[in-house]
Protein backbone atom coordinates (compact mmCIF):
# COMPACT_ATOMS: atom_id res chain seq x y z
CA UNK A 1 0.00 0.00 0.00
CA UNK A 2 1.52 3.60 -1.01
CA UNK A 3 1.46 6.71 0.74
CA UNK A 4 -1.28 8.07 -1.55
CA UNK A 5 -3.82 5.38 -0.65
CA UNK A 6 -2.76 5.24 3.09
CA UNK A 7 -3.73 9.59 2.32
CA UNK A 8 -6.73 9.05 0.70
CA UNK A 9 -8.39 7.18 3.78
CA UNK A 10 -7.63 9.64 5.83
CA UNK A 11 -10.92 11.75 7.07
CA UNK A 12 -10.99 15.29 7.18
CA UNK A 13 -9.94 16.39 10.34
CA UNK A 14 -7.12 13.40 10.82
CA UNK A 15 -3.73 13.64 9.58
CA UNK A 16 -0.25 11.88 9.45
CA UNK A 17 2.94 12.78 10.20
CA UNK A 18 6.50 11.33 10.68
CA UNK A 19 7.91 11.82 13.38
CA UNK A 20 11.30 11.15 15.34
CA UNK A 21 9.08 8.84 17.02
CA UNK A 22 7.32 6.97 14.47
CA UNK A 23 4.55 7.82 12.18
CA UNK A 24 1.82 9.36 14.19
CA UNK A 25 -1.93 10.31 13.78
CA UNK A 26 -3.04 13.79 15.08
CA UNK A 27 -6.37 15.19 14.97
CA UNK A 28 -6.36 18.74 13.29
CA UNK A 29 -9.66 19.92 14.65
CA UNK A 30 -9.58 18.23 18.26
CA UNK A 31 -6.32 18.86 20.23
CA UNK A 32 -7.58 16.81 23.43
CA UNK A 33 -7.51 13.38 21.22
CA UNK A 34 -3.93 13.29 21.56
CA UNK A 35 -1.93 11.45 19.17
CA UNK A 36 -1.25 7.88 18.34
CA UNK A 37 1.32 5.80 16.59
CA UNK A 38 2.38 2.79 17.55
CA UNK A 39 5.45 2.03 19.81
CA UNK A 40 6.00 -1.74 21.26
CA UNK A 41 9.01 -1.02 22.98
CA UNK A 42 7.52 1.57 25.57
CA UNK A 43 8.08 1.00 29.42
CA UNK A 44 4.66 -0.15 29.84
CA UNK A 45 4.72 -2.76 27.57
CA UNK A 46 8.35 -3.77 28.45
CA UNK A 47 7.43 -4.21 31.92
CA UNK A 48 4.56 -6.34 31.81
CA UNK A 49 6.13 -8.43 29.01
CA UNK A 50 8.70 -9.34 31.74
CA UNK A 51 5.62 -10.34 34.13
CA UNK A 52 4.33 -14.02 34.65
CA UNK A 53 2.82 -14.04 31.29
CA UNK A 54 0.34 -16.55 32.64
CA UNK A 55 -1.32 -14.89 35.09
CA UNK A 56 -3.01 -12.23 32.26
CA UNK A 57 -6.72 -12.42 31.18
CA UNK A 58 -5.63 -12.11 27.31
CA UNK A 59 -3.86 -15.19 28.12
CA UNK A 60 -5.68 -17.30 30.30
CA UNK A 61 -8.39 -16.60 27.92
CA UNK A 62 -6.89 -17.69 24.78
CA UNK A 63 -5.03 -21.38 26.37
CA UNK A 64 -1.98 -19.82 28.29
CA UNK A 65 1.68 -19.88 27.76
CA UNK A 66 3.13 -21.90 25.15
CA UNK A 67 6.41 -23.71 25.10
CA UNK A 68 7.87 -23.32 21.84
CA UNK A 69 10.39 -25.89 22.67
CA UNK A 70 8.80 -28.40 23.52
CA UNK A 71 5.73 -29.16 21.01
CA UNK A 72 6.13 -29.74 17.17
CA UNK A 73 3.76 -27.11 15.98
CA UNK A 74 3.76 -23.70 17.26
CA UNK A 75 -0.28 -23.00 17.69
CA UNK A 76 -1.86 -19.99 15.71
CA UNK A 77 -4.34 -17.10 16.79
CA UNK A 78 -5.74 -14.78 14.72
CA UNK A 79 -5.95 -10.79 16.36
CA UNK A 80 -9.02 -10.01 13.79
CA UNK A 81 -9.24 -6.60 15.20
CA UNK A 82 -5.61 -5.83 15.63
CA UNK A 83 -5.80 -2.02 16.10
CA UNK A 84 -2.23 -0.70 17.36
CA UNK A 85 -1.27 -4.48 17.78
CA UNK A 86 -0.20 -4.45 21.75
CA UNK A 87 -2.29 -7.59 22.41
CA UNK A 88 -0.92 -8.91 19.06
CA UNK A 89 2.27 -8.37 20.91
CA UNK A 90 1.30 -9.75 23.81
CA UNK A 91 0.27 -13.08 22.38
CA UNK A 92 3.39 -13.07 20.70
CA UNK A 93 5.18 -13.01 23.83
CA UNK A 94 3.48 -15.66 25.23
CA UNK A 95 4.63 -18.00 22.26
CA UNK A 96 1.87 -17.56 20.26
CA UNK A 97 2.07 -17.40 16.44
CA UNK A 98 0.00 -14.27 15.39
CA UNK A 99 -1.83 -12.88 12.57
CA UNK A 100 -2.67 -9.79 12.36
CA UNK A 101 -5.39 -8.44 10.32
CA UNK A 102 -6.62 -4.87 10.41
CA UNK A 103 -9.19 -3.25 7.74
CA UNK A 104 -8.07 0.28 8.03
CA UNK A 105 -5.27 1.40 5.38
CA UNK A 106 -4.37 4.33 8.14
CA UNK A 107 -3.98 2.15 11.35
CA UNK A 108 -2.14 -0.71 9.21
CA UNK A 109 0.42 1.99 8.39
CA UNK A 110 0.44 2.79 12.13
CA UNK A 111 0.95 -0.82 12.47
CA UNK A 112 3.49 -1.58 10.00
CA UNK A 113 5.96 1.05 10.99
CA UNK A 114 5.66 0.23 14.58
CA UNK A 115 6.80 -3.23 13.85
CA UNK A 116 9.61 -2.09 11.43
CA UNK A 117 11.05 -0.05 14.35
CA UNK A 118 10.54 -2.77 16.57
CA UNK A 119 12.51 -4.88 14.33
CA UNK A 120 15.30 -2.54 13.61
CA UNK A 121 15.98 -2.17 17.73
CA UNK A 122 15.83 -5.40 18.24
CA UNK A 123 18.45 -6.59 15.53
CA UNK A 124 20.83 -3.11 16.81
CA UNK A 125 20.82 -4.19 20.42
CA UNK A 126 21.00 -8.12 19.32
CA UNK A 127 17.91 -8.86 21.75
CA UNK A 128 17.70 -12.30 20.48
CA UNK A 129 14.18 -12.69 22.47
CA UNK A 130 12.26 -9.63 21.00
CA UNK A 131 13.38 -10.89 17.86
CA UNK A 132 11.26 -13.91 18.42
CA UNK A 133 8.48 -12.25 19.15
CA UNK A 134 8.29 -10.24 16.42
CA UNK A 135 9.27 -13.13 14.08
CA UNK A 136 5.56 -14.48 15.66
CA UNK A 137 3.60 -11.68 14.43
CA UNK A 138 2.15 -11.99 10.64
CA UNK A 139 0.24 -8.52 9.77
CA UNK A 140 -1.38 -9.37 6.82
CA UNK A 141 -2.11 -6.74 4.05
CA UNK A 142 -5.34 -4.38 4.83
CA UNK A 143 -8.57 -6.45 4.59
CA UNK A 144 -11.69 -7.07 5.83
CA UNK A 145 -11.71 -9.44 8.69
CA UNK A 146 -15.15 -10.94 7.89
CA UNK A 147 -13.79 -11.60 4.17
CA UNK A 148 -10.05 -13.18 5.63
CA UNK A 149 -11.90 -15.46 8.11
CA UNK A 150 -14.54 -16.85 5.11
CA UNK A 151 -11.68 -17.70 3.41
CA UNK A 152 -8.68 -19.01 5.15
CA UNK A 153 -7.69 -22.22 7.05
CA UNK A 154 -9.01 -23.63 10.56
CA UNK A 155 -6.73 -21.74 13.23
CA UNK A 156 -6.76 -22.43 16.76
CA UNK A 157 -7.95 -19.42 18.22
CA UNK A 158 -9.59 -16.41 16.88
CA UNK A 159 -9.44 -13.32 18.93
CA UNK A 160 -11.78 -10.47 18.76
CA UNK A 161 -11.47 -6.96 20.36
CA UNK A 162 -14.04 -4.90 18.65
CA UNK A 163 -14.85 -1.14 19.53
CA UNK A 164 -17.63 -0.15 22.36
CA UNK A 165 -19.12 2.99 21.98
CA UNK A 166 -17.76 5.46 24.75
CA UNK A 167 -19.62 6.92 26.94
CA UNK A 168 -18.20 10.68 27.43
CA UNK A 169 -15.17 12.33 26.20
CA UNK A 170 -12.58 11.50 29.10
CA UNK A 171 -13.12 7.99 28.26
CA UNK A 172 -12.74 7.81 24.76
CA UNK A 173 -8.94 10.34 24.90
CA UNK A 174 -8.13 7.53 28.53
CA UNK A 175 -8.34 4.41 26.17
CA UNK A 176 -6.84 6.11 22.90
CA UNK A 177 -9.80 4.68 20.86
CA UNK A 178 -11.25 7.83 20.02
CA UNK A 179 -9.56 8.40 16.70
CA UNK A 180 -9.32 4.80 15.90
CA UNK A 181 -13.32 5.11 16.11
CA UNK A 182 -13.03 8.09 14.08
CA UNK A 183 -11.20 6.18 11.22
CA UNK A 184 -13.50 2.98 11.52
CA UNK A 185 -16.74 4.25 12.07
CA UNK A 186 -19.51 1.75 12.69
CA UNK A 187 -17.29 -0.96 11.39
CA UNK A 188 -15.85 -0.95 14.26
CA UNK A 189 -18.75 -2.63 16.28
CA UNK A 190 -17.80 -6.31 15.01
CA UNK A 191 -21.08 -6.99 13.00
CA UNK A 192 -20.64 -10.26 11.65
CA UNK A 193 -16.86 -11.21 13.15
CA UNK A 194 -18.22 -13.77 15.66
CA UNK A 195 -20.08 -16.04 13.41
CA UNK A 196 -17.34 -16.13 11.11
CA UNK A 197 -14.47 -16.79 13.51
CA UNK A 198 -16.70 -19.54 14.65
CA UNK A 199 -16.64 -21.28 11.71
CA UNK A 200 -13.05 -21.11 11.05
CA UNK A 201 -11.48 -21.64 14.61
CA UNK A 202 -11.40 -24.17 17.63
CA UNK A 203 -11.98 -21.40 20.03
CA UNK A 204 -12.93 -17.81 19.61
CA UNK A 205 -11.88 -15.34 22.42
CA UNK A 206 -14.15 -11.40 22.65
CA UNK A 207 -12.99 -8.49 24.68
CA UNK A 208 -15.50 -6.87 26.14
CA UNK A 209 -15.83 -3.56 28.79
CA UNK A 210 -17.20 -5.93 31.92
CA UNK A 211 -20.99 -4.57 32.27
CA UNK A 212 -20.71 -4.43 28.05
CA UNK A 213 -23.76 -7.14 26.44
CA UNK A 214 -22.37 -10.07 25.01
CA UNK A 215 -20.98 -9.59 21.37
CA UNK A 216 -24.12 -10.04 19.00
CA UNK A 217 -26.14 -11.20 21.75
CA UNK A 218 -24.55 -14.46 21.87
CA UNK A 219 -23.71 -15.71 25.03
CA UNK A 220 -19.94 -17.58 26.29
CA UNK A 221 -19.74 -20.66 26.95
CA UNK A 222 -17.45 -18.95 29.40
CA UNK A 223 -15.35 -15.57 30.87
CA UNK A 224 -12.91 -14.56 33.07
CA UNK A 225 -14.13 -10.90 34.03
CA UNK A 226 -11.48 -8.07 35.90
CA UNK A 227 -12.48 -4.93 37.06
CA UNK A 228 -12.85 -3.02 33.42
CA UNK A 229 -12.96 -5.55 31.11
CA UNK A 230 -14.03 -9.32 30.82
CA UNK A 231 -13.00 -12.20 27.72
CA UNK A 232 -16.13 -14.21 26.98
CA UNK A 233 -15.13 -17.54 25.26
CA UNK A 234 -16.94 -19.76 22.74
CA UNK A 235 -16.38 -22.86 21.08
CA UNK A 236 -16.07 -22.67 17.48
CA UNK A 237 -16.83 -25.40 15.10
CA UNK A 238 -13.36 -26.14 13.98
CA UNK A 239 -11.17 -29.34 15.17
CA UNK A 240 -7.90 -28.38 15.18
CA UNK A 241 -6.48 -29.49 18.27
CA UNK A 242 -3.61 -27.56 20.14
CA UNK A 243 -0.10 -29.03 21.12
CA UNK A 244 1.45 -27.71 23.54
CA UNK A 245 3.61 -28.80 26.81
Amino acid sequence: MNDSEVDDALPAGLKLERTAQGLTLLSETEPDAGAVRVDFLTPEIGYRRHQPLGKEMLIKAVGGVVDNRRIAEVPSIIDATAGLGQDSFMLACAGWQVIMLERSPVIHALLSDGIARAILTAHQSNDATLIAILDRMRLQAAVDSVCFLRQTEPVDVVYLDPMFPERNKSARVKKNRYLLQHLHGAEAQGDGLLMAALDVARKVVVKRPRLAPALQDKAPSASIAGKTARFDIYVGKSRRCIIRS
